[in-house]
């Protein structure tokens, strides 16, 4: 599943990293990038990558080096599913752009992201800060906030993954991304069995207006096991009852119900 949600992250991001490259149309393109796009237009993507390097070899301050990179990037990622070339592409594209062209922060973010999926925690870790050292957008920041504390939980350094979510909180500019954060710190004080601190997360998540009923369920679901742990079951069973047409897997919420009423 991790590994789904981290190709469908990409192709996301991808969308984002190739706009540059497909709004330029002011300059004429030279011949290797021409023939690259006719040959991406046919499917022929040994052809389009062969026009695409060969043009990064001969043109080192070419305009239209960020397409190349872009479209290197996506059929090695999107159509070969190749990890390792992937990752060897993105550090290329981070050492020439860096952050200086106001859009560092996106292969950064999938940079980390590829770092994970190659088990590589540590370098994930590393880029994902220097990632947010290039941005104060909340829509990029908190996502990339919410993969650095996941990480350091899984590195079980539980207090360094709740300060990251308190400072992913405190940057939220919405109630959506406000739930994410409180929803991921939630699930953080569950393993050190702060009870109560993911209990007030939840409930100040609960409250907020306009979260999406998968985020909403998803957090009443968290909720009813300190419920629960709290003796409190038929409280808990109001709660499970009310995301029986929301909580993504329903399946689940009716065998919690009867694991619950066996109480």
């Amino acid at each position: 599943m991790g590994g789904n949600m981290v190709r469908a992250s990409a192709c996301l991001l991808l969308l984002v990293l190739l706009l540059p490259g497909c709004i330029r149309r002011e300059e004429a393109a030279p011949p290797d990038v021409e023939a690259a796009r006719e040959a991406l237009s046919k499917g022929f993507y040994l052809e389009a990558e062969t026009s695409y390097e060969r043009y990064l070899q001969k043109e080192p301050q070419g305009n239209f080096r960020r397409e190349a990179w872009d479209r290197l990037l996506d059929i090695s990622l999107n159509v070969k599913g190749d990890v390792d070339r992937s990752v060897m592409l993105l550090e290329s594209m981070v050492l020439e752009f860096g952050g200086a062209t106001g859009t560092g922060e996106d292969p950064l973010f999938l940079l980390g992201d590829l770092y994970e999926q190659q088990g590589n925690r540590a370098k994930a870790m590393e880029t994902w800060e220097k990632c947010l050292k290039l941005t104060d957008d909340p829509e990029k920041s908190v996502p990339v906030r919410i993969r650095l504390a996941r990480a350091q939980r899984n590195q079980r350094n539980f207090e360094a993954a709740q300060e990251t979510l308190e400072r992913c909180s405190q940057e939220a500019s919405t109630p959506a991304l406000k739930a994410r954060c409180l929803y991921e710190s939630a699930q953080n004080d569950t393993f050190t069995q702060s009870f109560g601190r993911a209990k007030t997360s939840l409930e100040e998540l609960l409250a907020l207006p306009g979260v999406v009923d998968e985020t909403r369920a998803l957090a009443v679901f968290l909720l009813v096991d300190i419920y629960e742990q709290e003796g409190r079951l038929p409280e808990a069973r109001n709660l499970l009852e009310s995301i029986r047409e929301t909580y993504p897997n329903p399946l689940v919420v009716e065998a919690r119900l009867k694991s619950l009423g066996k109480r």
